[in-house]
This record gives structure tokens, C-alpha cells and sequence, in this order.
């Protein structure tokens, strides 16, 4: 915004011929442009606009503050760029002529009584976008709370992961994202399943586009490793979740939030990878308006990948295919529906990962050393899982900035795999087998074991129905919000599964195994787990201002939670009327920095079982969080410093083995007086035109009564950074960047080894972008460039899984 005394002066005058119903001047004609930017703060809209057009636009921040822009994609002259990022505001941009705009209320915008009629949609209905924003991460999200708020005004810990962050970093799947996420972590124990992690605890609340999904880590089949294309940034709440989704995980919530059919020109793009192990893939994505006002709308996006690992046998295959469909009725109201179908194949998975001890008795066990393309798995075992998403939504503006929401959305996953692992304990040297060692009195006794293998079948489905009201009001001089809210979920979980007959003669050496072994023989099919979980709830939460510069958030959310376990009642829950209070206070100190308050209780039902076979008892507590925000350079770069406190009781933490129960299932008991406490610093986003940074550190102690330490498998402190910069003049073409990501040790014990440790490491990655013409590019990434050996770790403290060596994948994109 131009804020000379000239320009005060122009704008002054407008707003007078504006008000006594002037019509907007005649504009110079201007060659239409290609644009491409973010939907968001409508300030920012207009500034980068003005800078990309070549024209000044002129306008007061009363105007502006707090209102929201549908972006901008495809040629537009300047008028009607102008037009299409101010449509719904009630503002117009009135031509000053020479390239000069001014832009002032809408005379069609203002109701008899002078007020704003805002009943068209914005942005924020649909949530922010990221694509052809240029930028690392956003100023906006709306996981955490039902308002449109930006970062800065959420009294909790977000961050944004945009579609530039993702492209740069070549972030490919959900577990990328963990490992790019400040406060996040991930233990990578085998090829198709992986624990996540956030302030010490197990995050499973997983969002797409703010409908509750299902990662079952037990019974996972590698949706971890999912590919990212159809999505255009991930937004990732730290801390407690009970006000809009689920019934209060104290950890974090990952929201998927994917492409949008927003474009009202052909736009699209081609782009082809090669990398490390023969991975080669394909992605096309386009976006075209299917009417010629573009009020219809369609998106599509195809991905295939395949290729081999850098461990024996394995090999993989991935297909993507997403559709959506928007529809603008009126100024006021815009439908949309979409699917999206995912299938994985994954070919000689792992079952856990290499044994992690070589030993002839209890007391001389030495942690092995495996090549990285060792593997314990067979030839004919694969593990492939197909997820089907179906989702409309309907939104309509009703005036006076008040909007309802209704939505629904279906997700179906299914599994199926033949797994096997013959070497899950200690491995004797002499022999190359597996033993459980004991000491009876001096006498030492070896159990050979035998190992484990089956076919397992997994049928997952969760509905979701929502409806919102969000609107906002005025009172006392000054602005208000308000949203409710209802929630309604049901979950269906079937397990199956015909364990292997293996009989332990018959097991080679893991010195000499290559995978290429004879099948099994199976017993017949049997169900392990068969249960429902429905969920409704309401909600309501008020944003109020209680002075110019303060804010208050109080929220609530009232939930009926049911389970039905099919094959044991004993596991039925019943919950009813359970409230879950949120509170939370901002501070303006300044233009850009602001202070924050928030607190919530926690209550989550538990998928965990012990060693009985029996579901654990809900999680209870709350937390507290307090810190600093800032948001600078018209919110292009956002920082935060966040403290915590989260007290729990009756945390799950593993203690052995489900009995009698096939495959091995991991038992769980009940820990009380659990306390996380830590902090986290981040900034993320542009620093100066063209160089882009995210950085993180966080860092925190998880401690039960006992004083022991809680979830050892993750890292207490994480340290990540990524930066990239596109060179000027002869250079612009270039893009360069690159990152280093750091953690601190981790282990896990039991009795009978040694504790299994992995150092604090570093790694290093690099990339390089350039910009052959306006069209086609080519990039090139290295992950892991000093190659470093590190590991992710069992619970049981048997097994390390070796993770990625260096590896490198080339990009040759097309964009029209």
C-alpha cells in the first residue's frame, strides 16, 4: 500500500466521489498477464497484483483488514484481475487513469443503512490455497479453530507446509511431511508402518480437508507413504484437538488439504522424475473451467510411480487419480464433490526390520551390523492396500458475513498381504537362527523360535457428516465471531488373518537367506478384530473482542462416543455428554507481534489393548500452552515461540505381547501421572523476494510418575531447516536450496539386551531448480548427501530398520 501524502490525498477524494455514487472512471486499456496468486489476505492480494501488473493500487487498511481474496490463476487484464480479487468484498477499484487504481466501497456493496453486504463466499470458506503463492508456508489456516483467522491470531502452535515447500523439497508422502514438521518426529520401524510422534505422545488424528480420516497403525498397509500430489499444502496443529475434531488427542492434528478446481482458465502441468533404484513416475495435472463464465470448474490429477529400494527384493508401485467439481450458483453459494482413489503395491515388504543383536546367551549379546540391502523377507510376500475418498460439499453465504457449511465424506480402505519373519529375536552366530535366551538358576536355556508369517485382510470404512455456521457480528463499537457446529462419525474395523505354519528345522540361516523360499502352508482364516466406533457431537465457540487489541476464544465441545467390539463385549464403551472446554487469549502488542494463551482439556477414547486382549481406559488431563507470534512483510513470513505443559493419566505405553493372539500384537499398560513440558521456535516463509526459509527447533521432556521416561523412541530435541533462494539478473532462471535436519538420541529397553540406542544425527539435503522458459523446468534433489547410517527402532528393542542411503531424483516439468 502507497501511503504518500499524494496518495491520501487521491484516496481521499475517491472515497468522497464514491460516496456521492461518482461511477468509476474510464481505465487505461492494459494487455492481459498471466497470474498466479495465492488465495488468502486480500491486502497481500492487491499488493502482489500491483506488483505483478505493473499499476498502482491505492487503498486504506480499514478497508482491507481482516477481509479475504479468492487468488488469482490465468490471464486477466488489470480491471479484471482487479475485479475478480475484490468480487464479495462490497469494494471496487475505481481507475485514477495512468495505471493508478483507488479502491473504495461498492456503492451495490453498501445496504441502505451504509452497512457491508457481504453475502458473496471467500476464500476462507473453502480455507486457504498455497499453489502459485511462491511461498514457504501461509498466513492463514483453519484446522485449529472454525474461524478465518490467520496464524498470528490462533492462541496455538500451526504451521503450514505449502504446495512450494513440497515442491522444493520434493515432500512425496505424509511421512516426508513428519520429517520437515517442527515438533514432529517419525520412527520409521519397517517398510509399510511407522510411529508419529508430537510432545511426547502418538498423534492418530488425521484430517482431509477437515474431515476425520483413519490411519489404524496396527494394521496400517503404508498410507504413511501415500503420495502428496493431489494436495495443495498440509496445515499441522500442535497440541490439543478436542474443540474440532475428535475428543482431544494432547499431540498434534495433521490436515490433508488438497487441490482445488478454482481456475477459470486452462491451467495445468506434465511432470516426469527419475531417481536412485530405478524409482521412475509420472504426474499430470490439470484444472480447466468447463463453462465459458467459469462458474463450473474441474480439476484432475493422475500420478503413477514404480521402482525398486535400496533393500533386497523389495520393489514398489503406486497409482493416483483425483477428480473434483466446483459450481458457483449466484454470488453466494458454490458446491463441490470430488474422488480420490489411491492403491499401493508393495512387493517383499519388511515385517519389522533386521535383528538388532547377535548372542549365544543373555550376557554376550553385541548389536549387529547388517548391510543396508539386507532384508528378511520372501520373494512371493507383498502387502498392497487400495483408498477410496468420496466428499460434497455445500457452502452458502447468507449476508451480513454469515455463511453455513454442510458436508459429507466416505473413505473405504482395504488390505491384503502375505508377510513373513523368521528372525524377530537375537540371532546365535554359530548357527544364524533366532533365539529367546533365559537364565534359570546359572543354567542358561535357548528357545529357537520359529519366526512368523500369515496373510492378513483389513476392511476399514468412516463416514462423516458436518454442519457449520460461522458468522460475525458487532457489538459495543467493536467485531465478534461466532461458529457452531455438528459432528457426526461412524467407523467400521475389520481385521482377518490365517497365521503361517513354520516350522523352525525348516528355516534357513539368515546368513544365507535370500528371500527365496518356499510358501507356507496357512491355517484357515480368522477374525481378529471387528468392531464400530460412532461419534456426534456439538460445538460452539465465540471469538470475542474485548478491547482493540485483545481477544477471546471460549469454545466447547459436547461429544456421545460408542464402541462396539463385535467379538467380545467386554470391549464396549459408552460415553454420553462428555464436554470438552477450550479457552484461549490474544494479545496485540504491536502491528506484528502478538502473545497468546490457551488451554483445553483432554479426554480420547484408546485403540490400544493389553496384554488381556482388553481396550484401555480413555486418556484424561489437559494442557497449556502460552508464547509469541509475529507476522512481517504483509504476512510473507510468520514466526512463533510456543511453551507447553500437557498433563496426562492412563497414557498407553508398551509392555510386551497380546496373549495367545497371532500375528504378535503389541500389549499396552496403563501409565498415570504422564507430564510433557517443552518448547518450539519456528519461522517459516520469505525473508526478501525470492528467498524463502523454514526453520524450526523444538524441544521437551516426557516424564510418567515414576520419573521413567515416556515414548523413548522419540527424539527430545529436533532442529530443521530449509532454505532456497532463486538468483537474480542473468541467473534468475536458478533456483538453489538446500537443508539440514537434526535430531537427539533415542533408544528402547527391556530385560533381556542391552538398551538399543541410535546417536543424534544429521543429514543433509540439497536441490536445484531451472527455469528453462515459462513452461518447462528441470529439478534436481539429493537427500542424504553424506550418506549417514542411522536407524529407526523397535518398541520391543529386537530389531533396527535401516533407513534411506543417499539418493538423488531428477524433475522435468511442463506447465501450460
Amino acid at each position: 500500500m502507497r501511503t504518500t501524502q499524494g496518495a491520501r490525498q487521491v484516496l481521499a477524494l475517491s472515497l468522497l466521489a464514491a460516496a456521492l455514487g461518482a461511477q468509476p472512471l474510464p481505465a487505461l486499456a492494459a494487455p492481459a498477464a498471466h497470474y498466479q496468486i495465492q488465495a488468502g489476505s486480500l491486502t497481500q492480494a492487491l499488493n502482489r497484483f500491483a506488483a505483478e501488473a505493473g499499476i498502482t493500487v491505492q487503498f486504506s487498511p480499514d478497508l482491507t483488514e481482516g477481509r479475504a481474496s479468492s487468488g488469482l490463476r490465468g490471464e486477466y487484464s488489470a480491471e479484471e484481475g482487479l475485479a475478480t480479487l475484490l468480487a464479495g468484498s462490497g469494494l471496487q477499484a475505481v481507475s485514477q487513469g495512468d495505471g493508478v487504481y483507488v479502491v473504495v466501497r461498492s456503492e451495490a456493496g453498501s445496504g441502505s443503512d451504509g452497512a457491508l453486504e457481504l453475502s458473496a463466499l471467500s476464500v476462507n470458506a473453502q480455507g486457504t490455497t498455497t499453489e502459485g503463492s511462491g511461498l514457504y508456508g501461509a498466513s492463514t489456516a483453519k484446522t485449529a479453530l472454525p474461524f478465518n483467522m490467520s496464524l498470528r491470531d490462533t492462541p496455538q502452535s500451526i504451521s503450514v507446509i505449502s504446495e512450494q515447500m513440497i515442491e522444493d523439497k520434493k515432500i512425496k508422502n505424509l511421512a516426508d511431511v513428519i520429517e520437515n514438521s517442527t515438533g514432529l518426529s517419525i520412527n520409521r520401524y519397517e517398510s509399510n508402518r511407522s510411529s508419529i510422534f508430537s510432545r511426547g505422545f502418538n498423534i492418530n488424528n488425521y484430517l482431509i480437508d477437515g474431515s476425520p480420516t483413519t490411519i489404524n497403525e496396527q494394521w496400517s498397509a503404508g498410507e504413511l507413504f501415500s503420495n502428496t500430489v493431489v494436495y495443495d499444502h498440509v496445515e499441522i496443529l500442535r497440541g490439543s484437538d478436542g474443540l474440532m475434531t475428535g475428543v482431544g488427542n494432547p499431540s498434534a492434528v495433521i490436515n490433508l488439504v488438497r487441490k482445488r478446481a478454482d481456475s477459470k482458465t486452462l491451467t495445468g502441468s506434465v511432470a516426469v522424475d527419475a531417481g536412485s533404484w530405478s524409482q521412475r513416475g509420472t504426474t499430470v495435472d490439470v484444472g480447466s473451467p468447463l463453462t465459458p463464465s467459469g462458474t463450473t470448474r474441474a480439476r484432475v490429477v493422475a500420478n503413477y510411480d514404480e521402482g525398486d529400494h535400496y533393500m533386497d527384493l523389495r520393489k514398489n508401485r503406486q497409482h493416483i487419480l483425483y477428480a473434483t467439481l466446483e459450481q458457483d450458483i449466484g454470488d453466494s453459494t458454490l458446491l463441490s464433490a470430488g474422488i480420490n482413489h489411491q492403491e499401493n503395491h508393495t512387493g517383499s515388504p519388511t515385517w519389522g526390520g533386521m535383528p538388532a543383536w547377535i548372542a549365544s546367551s543373555p550376557y554376550d549379546a553385541t548389536r549387529a551390523d547388517w548391510g543396508r540391502s539386507k532384508t528378511t523377507s520372501a520373494a512371493w510376500s507383498y502387502w498392497n492396500t487400495q483408498y477410496t475418498n468420496w466428499f460434497i460439499n455445500a457452502e452458502q453465504g447468507l449476508g451480513d458475513d454469515w455463511r453455513l457449511k454442510l458436508g459429507y465424506s466416505r473413505g473405504d480402505r482395504q488390505s491384503e498381504s502375505k508377510l513373513i519373519d523368521n528372525y524377530f529375536y537375537p540371532i546365535n552366530p554359530q548357527d544364524g537362527h533366532s533365539y529367546l535366551y533365559f537364565d534359570f538358576g546359572g543354567f542358561i536355556y535357548a528357545l529357537p523360535t520359529s519366526g512368523y508369517g500369515g496373510m492378513y485382510f483389513v476392511d476399514n470404512d468412516k463416514e462423516n457428516v458436518d454442519v457449520q455456521l460461522e458468522g460475525k457480528f458487532e457489538l459495543l463499537g467493536l467485531s465478534h465471531e461466532l461458529a457452531f457446529g455438528y459432528d457426526h462419525e461412524t467407523e467400521r474395523f475389520e481385521a482377518d488373518g490365517a497365521p503361517a505354519n513354520i516350522d523352525a528345522d525348516q528355516v534357513p540361516s539368515i546368513f544365507d537367506w535370500n528371500g527365496h523360499v518356499v510358501e507356507p502352508s496357512y491355517i484357515p482364516r480368522q477374525n481378529y478384530q471387528h468392531n464400530k466406533i460412532t461419534q456426534e457431537a456439538l460445538y460452539a465457540a465465540g471469538r470475542f473482542s474485548l478491547a482493540e487489541p485483545l481477544k477471546l476464544i471460549l469454545g466447547a465441545r459436547m461429544v456421545d462416543y460408542r464402541v462396539v467390539d463385535f467379538n467380545d463385549s467386554g470391549n464396549d464403551f459408552k460415553l454420553d455428554n462428555e464436554v470438552i472446554p477450550y479457552a484461549g487469549l490474544v494479545l496485540d502488542i504491536t502491528s506484528n507481534i502478538s502473545a497468546y494463551a490457551s488451554y483445553a482439556s483432554i479426554f480420547e477414547p484408546q485403540k490400544q489393548r493389553s496384554a488381556s486382549n482388553k481396550l484401555l481406559s480413555p486418556i484424561e488431563g489437559n494442557t497449556r500452552e502460552y508464547g509469541l507470534k509475529g507476522a512481517f512483510f504483509d504476512n510473507r513470513l510468520n514466526a512463533s515461540l510456543s511453551i507447553f505443559r500437557i498433563q496426562q493419566d492412563n497414557v498407553a505405553k508398551a509392555n510386551g505381547f497380546i496373549d495367545n493372539v497371532s500375528p504378535l500384537q503389541t500389549a499396552y499398560v496403563e501409565v498415570k501421572g504422564v507430564e510433557s513440558r517443552g518448547f518450539e521456535i519456528e519461522v517459516v516463509g520469505e525473508v526478501m523476494p525470492d528467498w524463502n526459509v523454514s526453520t524450526g527447533y523444538s524441544r521437551f521432556k516426557a516424564k510418567d510418575g515414576n520419573g521413567d521416561d515416556v515414548n523413548s523412541l522419540i527424539p527430545r530435541k529436533q532442529f530443521n531447516l530449509f532454505t532456497s533462494y532463486r538468483l537474480p539478473g542473468a541467473l534468475h532462471g536458478l533456483t538453489v536450496g538446500g537443508g539440514v535436519r537434526w535430531q537427539s538420541e533415542t533408544y528402547a529397553q527391556q530385560a533381556l539386551t542391552p538398551k538399543l540406542e541410535q546417536d543424534a544425527y544429521w543429514l543433509v539435503d540439497l536441490m536445484a531448480r531451472y527455469q528453462l522458459d515459462k513452461q518447462w523446468s528441470a529439478q534436481l534433489n539429493v537427500n542424504n548427501v553424506l550418506d549417514k547410517k542411522y536407524y529407526g527402532l523397535t518398541e520391543d528393542a529386537m530389531q533396527v530398520y535401516r533407513q534411506q542411503p543417499r539418493s538423488t531424483e531428477l524433475t522435468v516439468k511442463y506447465e501450460f
